[in-house]
């Protein structure tokens, strides 16, 4: 029950397979990524969630536009809460650029010489989550969703 192919026919076959390959060396990324790339587009709900986004930066938008309208009427009475002043020591928002060599070793240095206070603290010995947890909210900056 074996099948019998004529020479030319093997000779079809072989070049196919050799064009395939070809073809898949073309692409810059390795078949893991090829996967990847195609589970991703699988997996989008409904061609992906740009609809909502959109949407969103529709009603975004609007807001905005509102918020403009309000602020140039003063009759309306809505006041704005002033943003509070980081303190020195907290994280957040910052100026966008990133730290320069010097800035970075001394960062670096600082922490070096932290760890060794924080692992000997007995607070973070008992419970090193929750001593965690309580410094980030003291030196993370609070961020307020907006109205």
């Amino acid at each position: 029950p074996r099948v019998v192919l004529k020479k030319k026919e093997k000779q079809a076959l072989k070049h196919e397979l050799f064009l395939k390959r070809l073809e898949s060396s073309r692409s810059p990324y390795s078949k893991s990524h090829e996967r990847r790339l195609k589970r991703k587009a699988k997996e989008q709900v409904a061609g992906g969630m740009s609809d909502m986004q959109a949407a969103i930066s529709a009603v975004d938008d609007d807001a905005l536009a509102q918020d403009a309208q309000s602020s140039e009427d003063p009759s309306h009475g809505n006041e704005t809460r002033p943003k509070p002043k980081a303190k020195p020591g907290q994280i957040g928002e910052g100026k966008g650029a990133p730290l320069s060599k010097s800035q970075r070793k001394r960062a670096l240095q600082l922490e070096r010489m932290r760890i060794p206070l924080i692992l000997s603290n007995p607070e973070f010995a008992s419970n090193p989550f929750q001593t965690i947890r309580t410094h980030a909210q003291n030196t993370l900056l609070k961020h307020e969703p907006a109205q």
